[in-house]
C-alpha cells in the first residue's frame, strides 16, 4: 500500500472517514484505500479478512492494543457494506 502524502491541510482531512467502532465514532486514515487492498483478498473467510483489515489499517492509525477485537469488526462490517454497495459482495 503506497502512503500518499498530502498537499495541504484540506487534502489531509479528505483522507479520514468516520467509522463506528463499539460505541463510537474514530476518524480513519487511509479508509478507502484499506478497503479497496483487501478487495483483492477475496474470496477470503471473514477472520481472514478481520485480520487482514486489521493490519492494514494500523499502517496509518493507531489501533489500541484492547479495542482491535471492536476495530477488526467495524472494519469488516464497512467492508461488507462498501462491498454490496459496488456490487462486489
Amino acid at each position: 500500500m503506497e502512503k500518499r502524502k498530502p498537499c495541504c491541510p484540506a487534502a489531509a482531512a479528505r483522507m479520514v472517514r468516520k467509522l463506528r467502532v463499539g460505541d463510537g465514532e474514530v476518524g480513519m486514515m487511509e479508509l478507502d484505500a484499506i478497503l479497496e487492498e483487501a478487495r483483492r483478498l477475496l474470496p477470503a473467510s471473514d477472520e481472514a479478512l478481520r485480520t487482514a483489515l486489521l493490519a492494514r489499517a494500523r499502517i496509518f492509525n493507531y489501533i489500541p492494543p484492547k479495542a482491535e477485537g471492536d476495530y477488526a469488526d467495524a472494519l469488516l462490517r464497512e467492508f461488507r457494506a462498501t462491498c454490496c454497495k459496488e456490487g462486489q459482495g
